[in-house]
């Protein structure tokens, strides 16, 4: 999936997951967490929104990992949710830990559906996926909009 769709969808995500009591709110900048969540898995790949910011970190992983690799992995959220425990952040950073996490699980979720797959068990090489929607295609554009869309409804509804 592209960039916008990973930010539209990880922060619908966590809007939703907020609205249906899930999640504890944390206002604007559990928003923006999440956005940063649903990008974080494509650090493994140079040419990425984040890869080309984070190049020195995104360069390495991306020649020891490849793409879609370990960062595409529940390996890689559980990891991520271990060290954010680890360095004990403080009540203030570790609210944030959700809209991270359901974030990055968006994002495994959003190129689940592209023909490619996740291997969300890694390192094991199965691949998981429906291949619903080719990368920037009509129909990844589609389930966006729909996400989108029943996000601002729910949101009216609410306020």
């Amino acid at each position: 999936m592209m960039v916008v769709s990973h930010v539209v969808l990880g922060v619908s995500a966590w809007v939703l997951a907020e609205r249906a009591g899930l999640a504890v709110p944390s206002g604007p900048e559990g928003v923006a967490v999440a956005a940063l969540g649903a990008l974080l898995p494509d650090i493994d790949h140079p040419s990425s929104w984040l890869g080309r910011r984070l190049w020195p970190v995104s360069r390495p992983l991306s020649m020891v990992l490849g793409h879609r690799g370990l960062t595409h992995s529940l390996l890689a959220v559980i990891g991520g949710l271990a060290v954010l425990g680890a360095v004990e952040p403080g009540p203030g950073l570790a609210r944030l830990a959700g809209p991270l996490a359901l974030g990055y699980l968006s994002h495994l979720a959003a190129d689940a559906l592209t023909p490619s797959g996740v291997p969300l068990l890694w390192p094991w090489k199965q691949r998981f996926g429906i291949g619903l929607c080719p990368t920037g295609g009509l129909m990844e554009w589609l389930v966006v909009a729909a996400f989108a869309a029943a996000t601002a409804w729910l949101e009216l509804q609410m306020n």
